[in-house]
């Protein structure tokens, strides 16, 4: 009795869930066939018309749904969509709605009401269909995103005020290694791209200026990338009248205070397609940027040039590790040379543009990494940089009304993921005449006698710039011809800080009666046997003597004042010895060398002071 009570009843409900208002119904089939005919103003007339006589008619909003999705009127659409959801609940054949407003609320950052219809979606899709692959993207996204919320990073972004932000719209940041020369590019109110700059004075950045008559132009010209001593620009110029295509890069170089004419990077950089947002190593010898061009993985991919015997080399894609199907741009590449942060919507993210970063090693890029929320969020984030020391990060935030340049603190979780580097500066001068001069410097690592860095001071202002990283013992040397090398040693195998250090270098004419101390000759306590670190001051000296072969050279050795006199003065002559060695057995002549051990007799500083006691430890050389 019971069972056919319950069938009883499941029919009448049927029945009048099922029966439709005859009027309704006529209603939405003539705004059906409105809407096949294309009249769209008659079918949302007669759907509404339709609606009125029943308000529950769900096919009608629904209808009504797809009819605004078309026309892109994003409000209706969602209106009419969960309207539709609302009167007739889990119907398979509403996954446009469900999909739609999953879409939108991923968009917002509503990732908990997102994961839900979009699974729905999911579920009642073809497995061929092409939405599969969408919803299934769409819900790593969802699932992502609610567990990096969980992991909330330290973040606190701030506006860099009005002094920076001048314009409505500043963007694509950059600065010198040392923190103190920040460039944007910043747009006018009638669409005109510049490049601006501001000098951080006393802890205050100044009022920005244009960077230079000879670089802005009436065309647009910003997303520019800076290399670390500030004196070689790449920039994006569109439009120009020697560019291959719409927008192409162009490099600058600065001497004394005046950039050069910008010149177009040449057919291994640009393309017919768009070229932009370039990112240069610190020594301004390898080159990323973002292009559209034909070969690569998606619509936008990164792509990556070395500058090889004064000639950039044919532009090579990073590969699909990095790039994507979709868009992959904004690369910047930080100072430690191996550490590249970029922009992409085709990595799982939290929606949009996220930031992500990936390690180089041995030319092999490592996963990308998300950098995590609320660095990154729903909205877009692109334009990263970060500062050679890791402290801080820069970016631009875009809104409706403006685009604004911010700066933050690294969260720790996210310093920790990548190394910081170190910075040199200083000023190279004639030490008699006190002018300035350009000189090669090298930045070589003497544990692998790898060079790191090639640089090359300013030839009106002197100025240099290097990177040093932790992680090894490092001699920096400063070459030019008709002078003396002079060295400089880092030794930051155990350093896990960071921190810059300004160096100023008189190089000596080449001159009889001068001592030169070589910095990067390296005994064990003790001993006279030359260690491996010291082979690249040694040859570096071989080649000096075998260019200027003339030249007799005293090779002097010298102890500090611990232990007995005649061990210091014996010690300090073997060492001499083990130099003029070596020298000898690489080609100097051995009737142009000698070696005299001086012991104690000659300090250059106190010996009060473990420091200072290192300094009067070391090896020297002069013309005799």
């Amino acid at each position: 009795m019971n069972k056919l009570f319950s069938l009883f009843l499941f029919i009448c409900l049927s029945a009048i869930v099922q029966a439709q208002d005859p009027k309704a119904k006529e209603f939405y089939d003539k705004g059906v066939k409105s809407f096949v005919a294309r009249k769209s103003d008659d079918a949302t007339e007669s759907l509404l018309k339709a609606i009125e006589k029943d308000s529950t008619y769900a096919d009608a909003y629904f209808k009504l749904g797809q009819m605004n999705e078309t026309a892109r009127n994003e409000a209706n659409a969602l209106k009419y969509y969960a309207k539709a959801i609302q009167f007739k609940p889990n119907a398979p054949d509403y996954r446009q709605a469900y999909t739609y407003i999953g879409t939108r609320a991923l968009r917002a950052g509503e990732y908990e009401k997102a994961k839900p219809l979009l699974e729905f979606s999911l579920k009642n899709s073809s497995p061929n269909s092409m939405i599969v692959k969408q919803l299934t993207r769409q819900l790593e996204s969802c699932n992502f995103a609610i567990e990096a919320r969980k992991k909330k990073l330290s973040f606190d972004a701030s506006d860099m005020g009005e002094v920076i932000n001048f314009k409505t719209n500043q963007y694509f940041p950059v600065l010198t290694a040392d923190n103190e020369t920040l460039i944007f590019t910043a747009r006018s109110e009638e669409g005109d791209e510049n490049l601006f700059t501001s000098q951080l004075k006393d802890g205050k950045w100044t009022k920005p200026q244009s960077i230079s008559a000879n670089i802005n132009t009436a065309a647009n010209e910003g997303t520019c990338s800076i290399s670390a001593d500030g004196r070689t620009l790449v920039f994006t110029s569109c439009d120009a009248k020697d560019s291959f295509g719409s927008c192409d890069l162009y490099i600058s170089h600065k001497v004394g205070d005046e950039w050069s004419a910008p010149e177009n990077l040449g057919a291994s950089i640009n393309t017919r397609e768009w070229e932009s947002q370039p990112s240069l190593s610190n020594d301004g010898r390898v080159l990323y940027f973002a292009s559209k061009r034909q070969g690569g993985f998606g619509e936008k991919d990164l792509w990556v040039s070395e500058l090889k015997n004064n000639q950039w080399m044919p532009a090579l894609n990073l590969g699909n590790t990095i790039n994507t199907p979709k868009d992959d741009i904004s690369p910047f590449i930080h100072a430690n040379g191996h550490t590249l942060f970029f922009a992409s919507d085709g990595h799982t993210g939290l929606g949009g543009f996220d930031l992500y970063m990936t390690e180089q090693k041995l030319s092999i890029f490592s996963k990308p990494e998300n950098l995590g929320y609320p660095i990154n969020n729903h909205e877009d984030q692109v334009a990263l940089f970060v500062t050679s020391d890791g402290k801080k990060g820069y970016y631009s935030s875009d809104t409706k009304q403006s685009t604004r340049l911010y700066e933050f603190e690294i969260p720790k979780e996210l310093s920790s993921r990548f190394s910081r580097v170190n910075f040199v500066k200083g000023i190279v001068q004639d030490a008699q005449s006190k002018q300035n001069i350009a000189a090669d410097i090298e930045l070589i690592d003497l544990k692998t006698g790898q060079t790191i860095e090639s640089v090359r001071s300013d030839a009106k202002t002197g100025e240099y710039t290097a990177v040093l990283p932790n992680g090894s013992h490092f001699g920096l040397f400063i070459n030019k011809q008709n002078y003396f090398n002079k060295s400089l040693s880092f030794d930051f195998s155990e350093k896990t800080d960071v921190n810059g250090k300004v160096v100023n270098v008189a190089l000596e004419p080449i001159r009889k009666d001068v001592d030169i101390v070589l910095n990067n000759i390296f005994f064990d306590s003790g001993k006279s046997d030359l260690r491996p670190e010291s082979f690249t001051e040694l040859d570096k000296l071989q080649k000096l003597l075998s260019q200027n072969n003339t030249l007799k050279v005293e090779i002097s050795g010298h102890t500090d004042n611990v232990g007995k006199d005649t061990d210091n003065l014996g010690l300090s002559q073997k060492r001499a010895e083990a130099v003029v060695n070596y020298l000898i057995s690489k080609g100097v002549n051995a009737t142009n060398v000698k070696a005299v051990g001086y012991g104690e007799t000659r300090p250059i500083a106190s010996n009060e002071t473990d420091e200072t006691r290192q300094l009067n430890r070391r090896i020297e050389m002069k013309i005799f």
